[in-house]
């Protein structure tokens, strides 16, 4: 037995030191695009901050070194001279002038541009630390894209490049291709009207998890999607990113069965409790002759729409328990999606996230992973390492096995709001995981399922694409960064709290951005924290007396939001276990604590309205925009409204994308809790026996069911600065809260942990510590 344990590590030994990256070298991926092309648009897009005259942009791809993208910056005469292996490392080169040099930020939602005149001196050689800088998750077409236009997209194309990212998954219109395919195979049109979810759950159908749920998928909707990928994907190319388009990986609608008799599939087991209505899709055996087909079939299409773009994704497992289960499907699935994809593109590099690996360790262990990730020739398959910065895997997996893969922070799920990040983590273990022993690391990546939150971590994982080492004074580099984005110093002890506090997290707890405020009213939820209040509210404090004038930007005034928020939803926690405690009090003690809890949260909901990131309106609005009509319009706006309320038709995943946005305070969250709140009260009053379940339908069927036809009207908005202050004074120093329990699960020493991240029971909730499976591994 030990000496296969030795031949076995021998193997894996010898397929790192033979790592074959010629099908992953950017030298060859990133100019498929002529030189003069890459450096026109990326001069047009420099061109949106410097005049013309200031600057220079030059694009030579002999400036690649060791197959990592490189930029050089020089000023002479006053102009800008900037000279890039490629346009995307060109506009990342101006972005890195931008943040050192003009101490400027250009993020998602905000942006500070001040360039000095004359320009400031500037003389560097920035080489990337690795290949690739990787951007997007499978679930963030769903959570942050599904309502974009085309401007909307080229905008976010334009900041990918500023940030150096140069492979990311493409805005395909994948319904449009399979419409086509089915109808072609005999499909009925009632048949894939049942198939195709609604838009905002397009990601899901995509993994096999769901179909038909809020649909019907619009013909008017498949010709959007396709002319936003046609304008994009060629954009992408334009800049000289790898666009990752997608492959077929197995799943199929249950039409199939009737079309195709003599074919085996397998059937999906529910997720997530969605009924037989919108669950238990069925998976096509890799080893039918139909699986090659139909993958073929698909990819073509796309290709001959886009050409070759080497990399494709397929997650045939995500979150996916089917019968039959055995090494077996596993090992012909990854031949099967490897060999399709190949027979395509000779040189088809597959892309996969570890997700599967990671959710259900149960159904994987190490030498099924080992048998799906050899199935695949080495350095044929890209590995994202998808939620490096808490759980990474790469070592559990020997450095899978020999595949390639990038280091990715996901941080973030169902795009929730919450200020949080693992800055530690990241400002050491990437650096770390560079140099390990017989590493295949060949990338890093942002694979959040939701932006539009805690942009410091992200600017902050960024920057590792380039920095040698770790930075050595993050307070100091938090200061840099708010002056960055505020043009102003004054928050600087503001920022020292927020990075010991919620930018401190270090633990292995599920952070999935539920808090009592947001959560389905119940007395049996268990708020926990791993910070201080004390230091949430200091740095409250020195937002709310910083200089105003000083600091008048947007950041400054979506951050001074954000924090008051983060705060009050501290002490909407402290408030909600108080009520815990005096339920057993008198009724007017009780009573005392319920208006308390309330009074908090419409506090937050004032706060919230005074800036519009915070707000429906954005994704609501843009859901009506889409639509061509008021039929539209009402299901588009459905699609949106139930994602961040119920997730489906009977709240299978209540909650998950929940937002902190004014109207679901002053619409949802508000109107729940009173009513379970006063249920509660007045079984009290009555001394009766309080009934949970039954106060939990009640609120379910006169708030949550009927959120989707509520009329939302626009809030009443005051100044946030004034606001802010006088909620300082009214919550920063409340004598009868304690501290929220600390709770932090921490990693065991010398041993690699992976927890299965299953639902957990409605009422039983406890994003710390109620695991339905637990491994522990040795290594």
């Amino acid at each position: 037995m030990r000496a296969l344990h030795y031949l076995i590590f021998l193997a894996n030994f010898l397929s790192v030191l033979c790592l074959n990256l010629t099908y992953l070298d950017p030298t060859v991926l990133q100019t498929k695009t002529s030189a003069d092309i890459q450096q026109q648009t990326a001069t047009d897009i420099i061109g949106n901050y410097l005049s013309s005259g200031t600057f220079t942009v030059v694009v030579q791809p002999v400036l690649f070194q060791d197959s990592k993208d490189v930029f050089t910056l020089r000023t002479v005469n006053g102009v800008l001279q900037i000279r890039a292996s490629t346009g995307v490392a060109a506009v990342w080169g101006f972005n890195y002038y931008l943040k050192k040099y003009c101490r400027s930020q250009i993020a998602w939602q905000v942006r500070r541009v001040s360039v000095p005149s004359p320009l400031p001196e500037v003389n560097e050689v920035v080489v990337a630390n690795d290949r690739f800088r990787y951007y997007q998750n499978v679930c963030t077409a769903s959570y942050s894209f599904v309502w974009w236009t085309v401007d909307d997209w080229v905008k976010h194309v334009e900041w990918m490049a500023l940030n150096g990212i140069n492979v990311g998954l493409a805005p395909v219109a994948q319904e449009a291709v399979w419409a086509e395919i089915y109808e072609r195979l005999g499909m009925t049109d009632q048949e894939i009207a049942e198939h195709f979810t609604g838009p905002a759950f397009l990601a899901w159908l995509r993994m096999g998890n769901v179909h038909g749920w809020s649909g019907p998928l619009l013909r008017s909707w498949h010709d959007r999607q396709r002319n936003i990928e046609d304008k994009v994907v060629d954009y992408m190319y334009r800049l000289g990113m790898v666009p990752v388009l997608p492959a077929f990986n197995g799943h199929v609608p249950r039409a199939f069965r009737r079309i195709f008799p003599n074919a085996t599939f397998s059937t999906v087991q529910p997720w997530n409790k969605f009924n037989n209505d919108y669950c238990c899709n069925l998976f096509l055996q890799p080893t039918e002759p139909l699986f090659k087909e139909l993958g073929t079939m698909f990819l073509k299409n796309i290709t001959a729409r886009h050409g070759f773009s080497n990399i494709y994704a397929a997650d045939p497992f995500n979150e996916v328990i089917m019968e039959p289960w055995s090494d077996h499907v596993v090992r012909e699935t990854s031949k099967a999606i490897f060999s399709t994809i190949e027979g395509v593109d000779g040189n088809a590099v597959w892309l996969i996230q570890n997700w599967m690996f990671v959710h259900d360790p149960v159904l994987w262990p190490l030498d099924r992973v080992r048998t799906f990730l050899t199935s695949v020739p080495n350095g044929r398959m890209l590995v994202l390492d998808l939620q490096s910065e808490q759980w990474p895997q790469y070592e559990l997996y020997d450095m899978y096995y020999g595949q390639p893969f990038v280091w990715c922070m996901l941080h973030n799920f169902g795009g929730t709001l919450g200020m949080f990040g693992n800055t530690k983590s990241i400002n050491k273990n990437v650096y770390e995981a560079r140099n390990l022993r017989n590493s295949t690391m060949i990338g890093v990546g942002l694979t959040p399922e939701g932006i539009n939150q805690n942009y410091v971590v992200y600017d902050l994982m960024l920057e590792s694409a380039w920095r040698k080492t770790p930075i050595e004074d993050l307070n100091a580099w938090v200061e840099a960064y708010a002056e960055r984005r505020y043009g102003c110093n004054g928050t600087s002890l503001a920022w020292r709290y927020l990075l010991r506090s919620v930018y401190s997290f270090d633990g292995l707890n599920r952070m999935r951005g539920k808090y009592a405020v947001t959560r389905r009213p119940s007395f049996k939820i268990r708020p926990w924290a791993w910070y201080s209040g004390h230091d949430i509210f200091e740095a409250l404090k020195y937002f709310v007396f910083s200089d105003p004038n000083a600091c008048n930007s947007d950041g400054y005034n979506h951050d001074l939001v954000d924090v008051t928020r983060q705060a009050l939803q501290y002490r909407t926690d402290q408030l909600y276990l108080k009520i815990l405690e005096d339920r057993s009090s008198q009724l007017y003690v009780f009573n005392s604590s319920i208006n308390r809890f309330l009074d908090a949260m419409g506090d937050m909901e004032s706060i919230l309205a005074t800036n519009g990131d915070f707000s429906t309106q954005n994704f609501f609005d843009a859901a009506r925009q889409v639509a061509s009509n008021r039929l539209e319009s009402y299901l588009y706006e459905l699609n949106a409204r139930n994602q961040i309320t119920l997730w489906g038709p009977t709240g299978e995943i209540s909650d998950y994308a929940c937002k902190q946005w004014a109207e679901m305070f002053h619409y949802y969250y508000i109107p729940r809790w009173s009513k379970f709140l006063s249920l509660a009260l007045d079984a009290k009053a009555r001394g009766e026996t309080f009934d949970e379940k039954t106060a939990q339908r009640v609120v379910r069927a006169s708030v949550e069911e009927q959120f989707p036809s509520v009329t939302i009207d626009a809030l009443p908005r005051q100044d946030a600065n004034m606001l802010a202050l006088r909620l300082y004074e009214k919550w920063a120093h409340v004598s009868d809260l304690e501290d929220l329990p600390i709770s932090v699960i921490r990693e065991i020493p010398n041993k690699r942990t992976t927890l299965a991240d299953v639902a957990l029971e409605e009422n039983a909730e406890d994003d710390i510590i109620t695991v339905v499976t637990e491994k522990y591994i040795s290594k």
